[in-house]
């Protein structure tokens, strides 16, 4: 297969045209079809001219922090770094990263407070789980809060996880499998809502698995998530996050701690003069859900674990699952979800259902789960659901055990 590099400007549109015209001649490809993929070359290498922000290293840098501080290896850079980026993460970021167990390393390079020049986009991550579903719920509609309307939705292909799985393995087959089994499907579905909103789809793929990180998205999925959507710093100037809503979001960062418990440091330290971050409003998953859980594409497409099977249907049986199950089971909205989860399995073992649940909440790194727990128990007392009752007696059972 031949291969053509060149810069990524308009000016050089052309050849890029020539060289694909040039090679789909050689096999014989009709007129017909080399014009519509003559359009869909045009539109994707315009785009890329336009929004990549090759000029700054701010998503450079942001990407590599983390692999950075573990190795204690100093970030060097050709291209400037935003001053406002650059001050948020030597004054603030790295000195508390370094206090947490990370090695304290320096940033090297030109630094400006030059803005870049921005299309002034509002862009969120859709997921199909429920915080991005809660997002687009918030932001999408009309009723948006003035300048935070979203223009754009994104799907970043930077978040393998390789839950449940123990070493030895090959880290690039479950890269290839998760495509497969997840990011394929949930792409797909991702694809269909944004057209079902009107809005344009952007799709970020990287080479952060394959050729750095190597799994752990728990500890380093902020980062990845700002460094994408800081590569299209031309496009966007607003990036709406899809914050879990759990109260331990603003902890402090240690080697050891996923980047969710401390994202709202983190935003805080990595915006530029021309793009900044929200997280979305730390509503608790209850509340999410009651908001989003009679929307039809949430109850078609909602997507809440890597473990999701062929054709999208949720597994059950993980934390994600089950903090989506309850809550709705509680709310009398399960039955609408048939599509994305086993429910006669539900149904048929919703006792031991909840005591996973509990179990899982005694381990001390389960706040999130004690976190839905507090939030379940809160849910039970203001509905009549004999699965609320249940959950009642399950808990006070195994609580009460736990304590002895």
């Amino acid at each position: 297969m031949k291969e053509f590099k060149t810069e990524a400007i308009t000016e050089n549109l052309h050849s890029v045209l020539e060289f694909i015209d040039g090679q789909l001649e050689l096999i014989g490809c009709p007129m017909k079809p080399q014009m519509q993929i003559d359009i869909s070359v045009e539109e994707i290498f315009v785009n890329i001219a336009r929004y990549l922000c090759p000029e700054r290293s701010n998503a450079f840098v942001v990407a590599m922090l983390w692999y950075a501080m573990l190795t204690g290896s100093d970030i060097r850079f050709e291209a400037p770094v935003s001053k406002q980026l650059y001050d948020g993460l030597t004054g603030t970021l790295i000195p508390a990263l370094a206090k947490g167990g990370f090695r304290a390393i320096r940033l090297e390079g030109e630094v400006t407070s030059e803005r870049v020049e921005t299309q002034g986009g509002v862009v969120s991550g859709l997921s199909c789980g429920a915080d991005s579903f809660y997002t687009l719920h918030c932001y999408g509609g009309e009723d948006a809060p003035v300048g935070k309307k979203l223009t754009h939705l994104s799907y970043y292909m930077a978040d393998y996880l390789f839950p449940f799985v123990k070493p030895p393995y090959d880290v690039d087959v479950l890269i290839d499998e998760q495509e497969k089994l997840y990011n394929e499907h949930v792409l797909e579905y991702a694809g269909m809502i944004a057209e079902h909103h009107k809005l344009p789809f952007l799709v970020v793929r990287t080479n952060l698995d394959r050729d750095y990180y190597r799994g752990g998205l728990i500890f380093t999925g902020m980062y990845r998530f700002l460094a994408c959507t800081l590569a299209l710093e031309h496009l966007f100037s607003l990036y709406l996050i899809s914050s879990s809503g759990n109260a331990d979001n603003v902890g402090e960062p240690s080697i050891s701690s996923p980047t969710q418990s401390y994202e709202d440091l983190i935003c805080s330290c990595c915006g530029t003069e021309s793009l900044n971050y929200q997280l979305s409003d730390h509503v608790s998953r209850v509340k999410k859900l009651e908001a989003i859980a009679d929307d039809p594409d949430v109850r078609q497409y909602l997507s809440v674990c890597y473990n999701s099977a062929a054709g999208g249907v949720n597994c059950g049986k993980c934390f994600g699952c089950w903090k989506t199950l309850i809550p709705l089971d509680f709310l009398g909205k399960l039955d609408g979800f048939s599509r994305v989860f086993n429910l006669k399995s539900y149904y048929g073992n919703r006792r031991h259902v909840f005591e996973q649940l509990v179990h899982y909440s005694f381990r001390p790194e389960a706040a999130a789960a004690r976190d839905i727990n507090r939030q379940l128990l809160s849910l039970a007392e203001t509905v009549t659901s004999d699965s609320a009752k249940e959950f009642i007696e399950v808990y006070t059972e195994l609580q009460n055990r736990n304590t002895v």
